[in-house]
């Protein structure tokens, strides 16, 4: 039975999950004719206008400390590196140059000073690199929590835009490094903390690494853009499955993924290995890895690698697409398959903790 809209205003919002809550939101928005893609993507594209050769890339993304970060694991530079990368990945999703950026800020008035000068550090660290100028922002006050709200403009190419919109049966599909390695981290840092104990403090420094502060695939982006092979992108915030099924519903088909193919970090099996978790959950469900997940035309297969290989990246054939009655499912090594279930991060059901506590990274 179909629940009424007066069904769900008397529930929480966590009833109603993320996605449906955007979906519900932005299902009346106007628009206007210079919005050529709007809410349901990793990033808005505005025209500016017939005289310019480029569209306009909008996006934001909010940390919010107890949910996305935790100052007991991680500086106040890592945070403010964070900040910045996760949008900075939203504006590589869409293969765009990432350039200007707004930054509101709700502060605890007791908060120390420091605390923001070093979360200012490792954001203009982080913009330094990739040429993007912090433009202003906002300031209020709050009883809490900490929270940074980032605003991210690029610019694309006409007609170089990649979505999640495009792709079809018979696509190949294709991930950038390694998976796992953030939710390893929530194993290794976050209580109850199981594995910490059990592995080497250089293994340790590379999930907390991975954890508080991801390297956003900027270069690969625009380098799978200008190679006319690709026919859908996203990042992988939420998680592989998760996010690959919000790309099998922006184009309407399915998909098969293959296990042994799936790249997991080494360190992520390290510390699975001592906490007696399974590496391949982890890298399809942990979330927050901040790689960049595509499809391919079957012939641009070899394009795509190469485009990203040419700007110092890794990418790995990881499946392929499928007609959305078989919806998502595993390849295991035998050949036989099983459904997957989209198991993630939901910004209103999810909290930071321990994958052991049932959660994923976010």
């Amino acid at each position: 039975m179909q629940s009424s809209d007066a069904d769900w205003r008397a529930l929480p919002l966590s009833a109603l999950g993320e996605f449906a809550l955007i979906a519900r939101l932005t299902r009346d928005l106007e628009t206007r004719p210079d919005v050529v893609l709007s809410a349901g993507d990793d990033a808005a594209l505005l025209d500016p206008g017939a005289s310019s050769d480029t569209l306009l890339v909008a996006t934001c993304d909010a940390q919010v400390e107890g949910r996305h970060f935790l100052r007991d694991i991680a500086t106040p530079e890592e945070i403010g590196h964070k900040a910045l990368a996760v949008n900075l990945s939203d504006i590589a999703a869409m293969g765009a140059e990432p350039l200007w950026a707004l930054v509101s800020l709700m502060l605890p008035p007791e908060l120390d000073v420091d605390v923001l000068d070093g979360v200012y550090a490792g954001m203009r660290a982080l913009a330094r690199r990739y040429d993007v100028a912090i433009v202003g922002g906002n300031v209020a006050a709050t009883a809490g929590p900490l929270t940074l709200d980032v605003t991210l403009l690029g610019r694309v190419a006409r007609n170089y835009a990649l979505t999640r919109g495009g792709g079809r049966p018979g696509d190949a599909l294709l991930v950038t490094g390694a998976l796992g390695a953030a939710a390893a981290g929530l194993l290794a840092f976050v209580p109850p903390a199981m594995a910490s104990a059990r592995v080497s403090p250089d293994i340790l420094a590379l999930v907390r690494r991975a954890l508080v502060a991801p390297e956003p695939r900027v270069a690969e982006g625009r380098a799978l853009a200008a190679v006319d092979v690709v026919t859908a992108l996203l990042d992988v915030s939420d998680g592989l499955v998760a996010d690959l099924g919000h790309l099998c519903d922006a184009s309407g088909v399915g998909a098969v993924v293959k296990a042994d193919l799936v790249p997991i970090a080494p360190e992520t099996v390290a510390v699975c290995s001592a906490s007696g978790r399974d590496a391949l959950e982890l890298a399809l469900a942990g979330g927050e890895d901040y790689e960049l997940l595509c499809a391919v035309r079957p012939e641009g297969i070899e394009r795509a690698l190469d485009a990203v290989r040419a700007v110092g990246g890794v990418a790995s054939p990881i499946g392929y697409l499928t007609d959305a009655t078989r919806g998502i499912s595993l390849q295991k090594r035998d050949g036989t398959t099983l459904p997957l279930p989209r198991a993630g991060w939901d910004h209103l059901r999810t909290a930071l903790r321990s994958p052991d506590s049932d959660a994923g990274a976010g």
